[in-house]
């Protein structure tokens, strides 16, 4: 039989020495070792022999995170500059009668991947205009009745008020003026969002913008039959944000002049169809 020969290295302290095979090694110094603090700190070190830290490295990491945090910051606006110049330029190309999308962008048809919220119904030939929603979102009153809002113009004719094209500066001065219960069909309005945008983004349109989709039916009416949306009629009433008076405001009407009518119709505690639009 064979035998086996088992060998065995003991280790002890003696004093703070370190002995291996009678050999006693002194314990090394927490200082010498580059553990100077005498505090913990966050990702520091701590030495092995003793209270002691090294936060050297807690200092390189926090300078470490500083410099890639402010790199990725540098990179997130490059990356938002990219994005708004791609916006900017898909814009500029929008025209009226074209779809426009949840993501900012125009088509002349749905696309694949992208959400309609709107057909274009204005530009002014600088890359901006106004967007108006595929449906009406209800019936309304204007509101106010006897009551003329200061802050807001008066048109007395309709080749006066197919000049206002400022829906939103309107909506916003309609809302300043009273609550819904006062105003309903601007807060409606102001209060509609879709995918994409939010509440507040969305005005009552302006005077103007019904005559301009007066002189491009066909074009408007063949975006929102892409988009799936309510085409415009002669029987289309919907209100503006332009005032007449104090008992009455501008709305739509397709087979009149500028698109627009008042009169009797236009009583402002009559209910008519509200169709946001949106500014680009």
């Amino acid at each position: 039989m064979k035998k086996l020969l088992y060998t065995t290295t003991a280790f002890v302290l003696c004093g703070g020495i370190v002995q291996t095979n009678a050999a006693c090694i002194a314990t090394p110094s927490c200082t010498a070792m580059g553990y100077s603090s005498t505090s913990s700190c966050t990702n520091g070190i701590k030495c092995p022999f003793g209270n002691y830290w090294n936060c050297d490295l807690a200092n390189k990491i926090t300078e470490l995170t500083n410099k890639i945090t402010e790199q990725t910051n540098k990179i997130t606006e490059i990356e938002q500059k990219i994005v708004e110049q791609e916006q900017e330029s898909s814009l500029k190309s929008c025209q009226i009668g074209h779809l426009f999308n949840s993501d900012k962008t125009c088509s002349v048809t749905a696309q694949s991947g992208k959400t309609p919220i709107g057909v274009v119904v204005y530009v002014d030939g600088f890359g901006h205009g106004q967007v108006m929603a595929l449906n009406s979102i209800g019936d309304y009153k204007w509101g106010g009745y006897g009551t003329d809002i200061s802050s807001l113009p008066n048109y007395g004719s309709a080749a006066e008020a197919f000049l206002d094209l400022d829906s939103c500066g309107n909506t916003a001065k309609i809302v300043a003026a009273g609550d819904k219960s006062r105003y309903p069909a601007a807060w409606a309005a102001h209060e509609y969002k879709t995918e994409g945008t939010n509440a507040g983004d969305w005005c009552l349109p302006a005077a103007g913008i019904f005559t301009s989709i007066y002189y491009h039916q066909p074009e408007v009416n063949m975006g929102l039959a892409y988009g799936n949306g309510t085409q415009f009629t002669t029987s289309t009433y919907a209100w503006s944000s332009s005032e007449y008076y104090s008992n009455h405001a501008w709305r739509s009407d397709f087979s009149n002049s500028y698109g627009l009518l008042t009169s009797n119709s236009g009583i402002k505690d009559k209910s008519r169809e509200v169709r946001p639009v949106l500014a680009f």
